[in-house]
């Protein structure tokens, strides 16, 4: 700086080291701040920022209408809140950064939604639990109905179902019928199926006979003994007409004939046998009892020799009693045809029949030859004894044979019986 008392004609020689006057030196200026300013204030020095205040916001504030840092923060909203009308902060909202509290406890919805769901899957697995057991113990004893009759223990089986193998229909639902039959295998309850209502149970079953997969159905019911099976695992047996003896199957009490138009039997496959002793039965044959799967066929049942011998028998004793006749015409009706005499009244005479040869018995040509037969001619001789055409004794030899005769035959517990008409 110059001196202020050195004479105005001093300034034109200035001192030594001094810049020129013509080039004068910018006085010296603090430094800038880091954040820019308004135009119009001057800058401002540079300040400690505060610990407890926030810091300023990075970007300028108009040159127009400057905003103090504070101010702004002011009249900024909350997330999630509508500004207040004309600008102005709302003076109903709570303080910048306190949170409403909700009027139940987040916990308690937690709760309430556990308990829900929790009872859901309670209800769930309630039903499942029914379905799978129909009630507990249904499908537990229907799977061991099942097991007993692939083990051919009917039995067990009947205990289960209640069943009183003597009652005529059931004769088959025994341990010696079923113990020769082939049994079913793989046998599982594939669904249960329980009444709203009551205890009664449906129970859909699979199995296994032969090779082949077959479906079925079974009713269970409970009382105060437990869980039985109400309806059974049996299948009617096909009917027998009458115009064939009937058949047997291995273990049975008697043979199954047309009289039997009720039997029962559990699903197996079976032997089947002529009915008795007085048939034979060509070839192997087999009955399929199964869902949907049974019926007789091919059953070729011919008279054995134990019933052409009974047949005969029968026969001889019948020709036999015709000879005991003395009537010429009585004689003709019982079946032999004698010669007639040539000079002769029959009706003023008697013949006494002698059986020289019994009718033979024979099968009959017929297809339907079980109770058919053909009765050869045989050989008879009497002797007519009266008077001629003159009204003089007379007698005279005549000859026979076997003629027409009916005869009706069956068999009726297990014996042969011929009714000649």
């Amino acid at each position: 700086m110059s001196d202020p008392t050195v004479p105005a004609d001093d300034h034109d020689k200035a001192p030594e080291g001094t810049p020129a006057a013509s080039e004068p030196a910018a006085p010296e200026q603090p430094a800038a701040p880091e954040q820019p300013t308004a135009p119009e204030q001057p800058a401002a020095p540079e300040q400690p920022a505060a610990p407890e205040q926030p810091a300023a916001p990075e970007q300028p504030v108009p040159p127009t209408q400057p905003v103090a840092p504070e101010q702004q923060a002011a009249y900024t909203t909350a997330p999630g809140q509508q500004p207040y009308p004309g600008g102005q902060p709302n003076p109903y909202a709570p303080p910048a950064g306190e949170k409403k509290k909700p009027a139940v406890p987040r916990w308690v919805w937690w709760v309430i939604g556990g308990a829900v769901a929790f009872a859901a899957v309670v209800i769930v697995a309630i039903v499942l639990i029914a379905n799978l057991l129909g009630g507990g113990g249904a499908k537990a004893v229907a799977q061991d109905y099942l097991n007993d009759i692939a083990k051919g223990n009917a039995s067990a089986a009947n205990k289960l179902a209640r069943v009183d193998s003597s009652e005529d229909e059931n004769f088959l639902l025994t341990n010696a019928v079923l113990g020769k039959a082939q049994h079913i295998t793989a046998p599982v309850v594939s669904r249960t199926l329980s009444s709203r209502s009551s205890d009664l149970t449906q129970v859909s079953v699979t199995y296994k006979l032969a090779g082949k997969t077959y479906r079925g159905t079974i009713e269970l019911d409970k009382d105060d003994k437990g869980w039985y099976v109400s309806r059974g695992l049996t299948y009617q047996l096909p009917f027998v007409s009458s115009s064939i003896p009937g058949y047997a199957v291995p273990g049975a009490d008697h043979s199954l004939t047309s009289k039997d138009s009720e039997v029962v039997a559990y699903p197996g496959v079976y032997s089947m046998e002529a009915p008795n002793k007085y048939y034979e039965l060509a070839g192997s044959p087999k009955l399929t009892v199964a869902a949907d799967s049974y019926q007789v066929k091919d059953l070729k049942l011919t008279p054995s020799q134990a019933y052409l011998d009974e047949v005969q028998k029968q026969v001889d004793a019948h020709y036999a009693e015709c000879a005991t006749k003395t009537a010429y015409y009585d004689v003709e009706d019982c079946g032999i045809d004698l010669s007639y005499p040539s000079n002769m009244s029959v009706s003023k005479s008697t013949v006494a029949v002698k059986v020289d040869e019994s009718p033979k018995v024979e099968i009959s040509d017929d297809s339907d030859s079980y109770y058919q037969f053909k009765i050869g001619p045989g050989k008879f001789s009497a002797v007519m004894t009266g008077s001629d055409y003159s009204g003089n004794p007379a007698s005279e030899n005549l000859t026979g044979e076997a003629g027409y005769i009916s005869a009706d035959i069956k068999i009726d517990d297990d014996k042969v019986v011929v009714t000649f008409n």
